[in-house]
């Protein structure tokens, strides 16, 4: 008898460990611990700057930026982010969910501009990566930055524009 107690332990305990690893693992853009310092020592921006949302047309737009190293942290082997996109200093991230059906949109087409301190402009595309639409840049300029995002997504086209004080 007390033989299947200590195996019942051992299982719910074993079961328990791992379901809290694989929740860890679920998502490597939500719920990172903020730093106060950025991978590198290259300056003091937050691992992650608060999410910035906006309501467009029946779509939530949710933005956040981490700095690439800390970004790096949570990304798993073989996650759709490139070798060019983590070689840049810091990751973009969107969400896109609808605001009725509550369901994550992963199926849009997303592109950003970003004007940069001294208005130079860079732009890009935003690719799906798991639970998110990410991509790499490129910011050596301390000051705000300006985000404009294009979402072209059930036949409508919507933009979203953001800001980000990068310290």
């Amino acid at each position: 008898m007390n033989m299947h107690v200590i195996r019942g332990i051992f299982s719910g305990l074993l079961v328990f460990c791992l379901s809290g690893a694989a929740w860890a693992q679920h998502g490597h853009s939500h719920g990172a611990p903020a730093a106060t310092k950025e991978t590198g020592g290259k300056d003091s921006t937050p691992a992650k700057g608060p999410a910035q949302t906006v309501i467009l047309e029946g779509l939530k737009v949710s933005l956040e930026v981490m700095n690439m190293g800390d970004h790096m942290k949570h990304t798993t082997k073989g996650s759709a982010h490139s070798e060019a996109d983590h070689s840049k200093s810091h990751s973009l991230m969107v969400t896109i969910q609808d605001v009725a059906s509550k369901e994550i949109i992963s199926d849009a087409k997303v592109t950003f501009v970003i004007s940069d301190p001294s208005g130079r402009k860079d732009s890009g595309k935003l690719s799906w990566s798991g639970d998110h639409y990410g991509a790499g840049v490129e910011w050596k300029e301390m000051g705000k930055y300006q985000i404009q995002l294009q979402m072209e997504s059930g036949g409508m086209e919507r933009e979203a524009k953001f800001s980000y004080e990068f310290k």
